[in-house]
């Protein structure tokens, strides 16, 4: 099959000389483009917009590297127009949910055109029919992979990938996958056209090379960017000028406080979730003070939008609705989806003067803001188990949000000091350099055990020679000798053999268990676990041990141990251990006892979610925050998922018991509220108010009055909805409008690439 590889890059295109903008008029779009470009505010085009029009338009792959708030999605947006004009589909790869989220809406400004626009990210598949209709689809690169292991054939018609974030080749976790699915698109689809998007690339040109594209980079931004170093109240920038804040005030309430009081807001970073918590505590007295009456009305409603997002009370709902009354918040990995989407509306919506963030908001969605304070600039790293320091590139990331157009005239990009000689060492080592290289994160085992059985099992490689012009064709291929990479190829086919994943011989073949393990979407050394614990699996085994069973997986990660857990958690090893399905020191995971303690902490959580503890309690009894039990939960239920599809192939008399478990997972409920949970509106808080009024079942239901059902489920339209479903099954809903937490009905679910949303969590729907 041709492969791309071995095109050349076209020459560079710098796009930095000056900073002129381009009329519309004078660019190749068409007057209806232009019209709906006009209409959403835009007359002119950016510089790095401006030379990438042609080549775009001209079906060209380029790699655009500029800076945040430069434009660089709107070309994106064209090659995907130009596509679909032509008759062909686009996919537009981002690595995160919510930015998935964001790019659908923006593209939905096409629609007058006829671009129709998908976006796959939950834990089910989009219907064939449904895919077949769009011209574009919007997904994480892990859905990408999907489509590629079950060969979809919207993707027959491919003929443009948007890759967003493309620096994230580097990241080990979302990295290799990334670089396998590009890899894969550019092997099967001959002539299409790849537009590779970043702002932080420190070797963008190699990039290019790989990709075949041309390259365009400009240091253009829309607004201004000042950066500097504050230390003991004054500001020094990167251009020698100076800036002196008056006090009162520490380090970040000082510049919080003067960047409010010139009417922007202020977006600070610090290193852990904790940090977060207290320093947005410590801003109410400073931003509270500085409300406009209008901020004021602002912040009421979002208080009021927080208050709705679930029936269960959390922790971050408890803090939030004390933070935000006052123009602060803080957005971390422990809030839910709901309430981190009501802070980050606040803050769009100017009501929020201050929202201070761990690192990971600096490389999700658009929340830029005047000023930007970097506190931390180190954290810590596990494998070290010390502080180190943060990438140059991340910190980069995070001052690159600095400025928002329409509102700035130029924005501020600090980082925080300690003392004068570490004022130095930061302007040096971060403001003064360059940002990090990509280097290929391929080689990893783990990553090549889940691609080279998903490149055998789809059928994408054949033979030895096969997998290794594949790899050839990587960005490692391209930029690292493939030696290291041989020898790891070689370790992880064996490995894949030995446990029954490949056929043995020359020849490379997936066996059934392979086959379904790719489709799974399973770590192989998952299934292996998932597997040897169903060999063992009494009939009747216990939800406990089916829980530490997938927690043991390494697609769950467990959760960290606090200081004084491990004797309880050791108690409860020495009580369960005969039952237990995974041992410690057991070949093929080799745990020792503290992580193996881990898991276990992991698999109490589960249980006492699917035992109906309430969240707030789960969160305070273990120290995790929300956000962190719904990815467990999350993961959990689709290791089940794969369980019970395991068991319906090798321990048939175990299916009933996991599809159970799956479904007590998913809704955090008790076994008796199965039947309840499973109608749609209805999840484990109000199941438990209709069994608690009397209604264990469906069939209970069928000749409730509706006043009672109304009075149990505190809504007349639930309960007529309810009504209907258990009276009338099957038929269309009552034509009365649905409340906005009314969810669509789901496809059916496939694989854990496209992960669902979860009902009934804090912050999303009810079933």
């Amino acid at each position: 099959m041709p492969s791309h590889s071995s095109r050349a890059a076209p020459p560079p295109t710098p796009a930095s000389g000056g900073s002129g903008l381009v009329d519309l008029d004078a660019t190749a779009l068409d007057p209806e483009l232009k019209a709906v470009l006009r209409q959403d505010g835009i007359s002119r085009l950016f510089p790095p917009q401006a030379a990438a029009v042609d080549p775009v338009l001209a079906g060209e792959s380029l790699v655009l590297a500029c800076p945040t708030a430069s434009g660089k999605s709107l070309v994106a947006y064209l090659a995907l127009l130009r596509a679909a004009r032509a008759g062909r589909t686009g996919l537009y790869l981002v690595p995160l949910r919510a930015l998935a989220q964001e790019k659908a809406e923006e593209l939905a400004r096409f629609e007058p055109l006829g671009l129709k626009v998908g976006i796959s990210i939950g834990d089910f598949d989009l219907p064939a029919e449904k895919l077949e209709r769009l011209d574009v689809l919007v997904a994480t690169s892990e859905k990408a992979d999907g489509l590629l292991r079950r060969g979809s054939p919207w993707l027959d018609r491919l003929g443009v990938v948007v890759a967003d974030e493309v620096h994230l080749l580097r990241d080990p976790d979302r990295g290799p996958t990334l670089e396998v699915s590009l890899t894969r698109l550019r092997r099967s689809y001959p002539g299409l056209q790849i537009v590779a998007l970043s702002a932080t690339v420190g070797n963008s040109t190699e990039l290019a090379e790989w990709l075949g594209a041309r390259h365009i980079a400009s240091d253009f931004r829309p607004v201004p960017l000042k950066r500097g170093v504050y230390y003991d109240g004054r500001v020094t920038f990167t251009d020698l000028s100076v800036r002196d804040l008056e006090p009162p005030g520490e380090a970040v309430p000082r510049l919080v406080r003067t960047v409010v009081e010139e009417g922007g807001q202020a977006l600070v970073f610090v290193n852990t979730r904790k940090a977060s918590e207290q320093v947005a505590e410590s801003l109410v007295p400073t931003v509270r003070r500085l409300l406009s009456a209008d901020d004021r009305e602002g912040v009421r409603e979002a208080v009021a939008a927080l208050g709705e997002a679930s029936d269960e009370e959390t922790e971050g709902l408890r803090r939030l609705s004390s933070l935000i009354p006052n123009g602060v918040a803080y957005h971390n990995a422990s809030l839910t989806n709901a309430e981190r989407r009501v802070v980050e509306r606040a803050f769009r919506d100017r009501h929020l003067k201050a929202l201070v963030a761990t690192p990971t908001l600096a490389a999700g969605i658009n929340l830029p803001a005047r000023r930007v304070v970097v506190r931390d600039t180190t954290r810590y790293d596990d494998r070290l188990g010390m502080q180190a320091p943060i990438p140059a590139t991340e910190v980069h990331q995070m001052l690159g949000r600095a400025g928002r157009p329409r509102y700035d005239s130029a924005g501020e990009a600090l980082i925080v000091a300690r003392s004068p000689d570490d004022e130095d060492r930061l302007l040096d080592q971060y403001l003064s350099a360059e940002p990090e290289t990509v280097v290929s994160r391929l080689a990893a085992e783990p990553a090549l055990r889940m691609h080279v059985l998903a490149l055998v099992a789809s059928g994408a490689v054949s033979g030895e020679d096969d997998l290794e012009s594949f790899f050839a064709a990587t960005f490692y291929g391209h930029t690292l000798p493939l030696a290291e990479l041989r020898g790891t190829v070689s370790t992880v086919r064996a490995f894949l053999e030995e446990h029954e994943f490949l056929e043995p011989g020359t020849s490379l073949r997936a066996t059934p268990f392979g086959r379904m393990t790719s489709e799974l979407y399973l770590d192989p050394l998952s299934a292996v676990v998932l597997r040897g614990a169903l060999d063992r699996a009494p009939l009747g085994v216990g939800a406990f041990a089916l829980l530490a069973a997938v927690a043991a997986t390494p697609d769950l990660p467990p959760l960290f141990l606090r200081r004084g857990e491990e004797p309880d958690l050791l108690t409860r090893y020495t009580d369960e251990a005969e039952e237990l399905l995974v041992k410690p020191e057991e070949s093929p995971l080799d745990l020792d006892l503290e992580s193996f303690l881990a898991t276990l902490k992991t698999a109490s959580v589960l249980e006492a979610w699917v035992n109906e503890v309430p969240i707030l309690e789960i969160t305070q009894r273990f120290g995790i925050g929300a956000g962190d039990l719904r990815s467990k939960v999350e993961d959990a239920e689709w290791l089940l998922f794969g369980a019970g599809r395991l068991a319906s192939r090798f321990q048939r008399r175990l299916g009933r018991t996991i599809d159970d478990l799956s479904t007590r997972v998913r809704y955090g409920a008790g076994e008796e509220l199965l039947d309840l949970v499973r109608l749609r509106g209805i999840g484990r808080v109000r199941a438990r108010r209709l069994y608690a009024a009397g209604y264990p079942d469906r069939e209970s239901l069928r000749n409730a009055p509706l006043d009672r059902l109304e009075q149990a489920l505190r809504s007349r339209h639930l309960a007529e909805m309810v009504i209907h479903q258990v009276r009338r099954p099957g038929s269309p809903e009552p034509t009365r409008p649905a409340p906005p937490r009314a969810p669509p009905t789901p496809a059916p679910r496939t694989t854990r690439s496209t992960r669902r949303t979860l009902e009934e969590f804090p912050g999303e729907p009810e079933r």
